[in-house]
């Protein structure tokens, strides 16, 4: 029998489009557990036993949900009502029935971004290494192809193509289709002559190296997960993964009608 996974908040679970989707689910005999992202226990959930994990929400609920799905390989379907981005579908352009009896063959595939070969933590959207200081600019230099510059900024986002729409775009960086698997390396706010941005292919590795006794944050899709101050310097190599998490997307096209009424209204 088919088990899903619900993630989603206290608040979104309230929403009409939620309270409608649970009854479907209950008057189809399909079953699934509800995982609500603030509970203590969210990120301990038992591993291996659904077969399709659902959020509910925006695209932060989605993230965490891809993060899950990630951790116990199962594929994901995001629905709600996510205003700018590429991560949530609508309610009604998803037939939960036909999806399940697919075996969830027409998912698509994404890959993240990993920060030195950790696969545990990965990040779907972007990496963000940003100052902790107002007063003073990071000094970075970033590798790739055996190739060095050098970079005076506020920080740097490492973005997927399927980020790109995120804080990537807010910092002056492309959109990218999301059928391109990319890694787009974006200044924030640089001091240094640089360009707006440098898309590189699937196959890149980026080293990025934070000179010494600099205060800086590094943050995987707007979580932060460290605080660095170092009196050596730091250094943190980046690529996509060579693994994938099979997400449900309506489609590979950017939604530029959509992202641009919103940003532009």
């Amino acid at each position: 029998m088919v088990k899903l996974a619900i993630v989603s908040s206290k608040k979104y679970l309230k929403s009409k489009q939620a309270t409608e989707f649970v009854e479907y689910l209950d008057n189809q005999e399909i079953s699934y557990e509800k995982l609500i992202i603030e509970d203590p226990g969210f990120k301990n959930t038992p591993k291996n036993i659904f077969n399709l994990i659902i959020s509910i929400g925006g695209d932060g609920t989605a993230l965490k949900a891809m993060k899950l799905g990630w951790i116990n390989s199962v594929p994901v379907l995001n629905l709600g009502s996510g205003r700018v981005g590429y991560l949530v579908n609508s309610f009604e352009n998803i037939d939960i029935q036909k999806i399940i009896k697919s075996d969830f063959n027409n998912f698509k595939t994404r890959v993240p971004i990993i920060q030195n070969d950790h696969e545990e933590e990965p990040a779907f959207n972007e990496i963000v290494l940003i100052k902790n200081s107002p007063t003073r600019m990071l000094d970075i230099q970033i590798e790739t192809y055996e190739q060095k510059v050098t970079l005076r900024a506020d920080g740097i986002i490492i973005s997927t193509s399927m980020g790109s729409t995120a804080y990537n775009y807010s910092a002056g960086g492309p959109i990218v289709q999301t059928s391109v698997e990319s890694l787009i390396i974006t200044p924030i706010s640089p001091f240094t002559k640089f360009p707006r941005s440098i898309v590189l292919d699937k196959h890149s590795e980026i080293k990025i190296t934070v000179l010494k006794n600099q205060g800086f944050s590094v943050q995987f899709d707007g979580t932060e997960l460290q605080q660095c101050n170092e009196t050596k310097d730091l250094i943190f190599t980046y690529k996509l993964s060579g693994n994938h998490l099979k997400v449900l997307e309506e489609s590979n096209e950017p939604k530029l009608d959509h992202f641009l009424n919103q940003i532009l209204r």
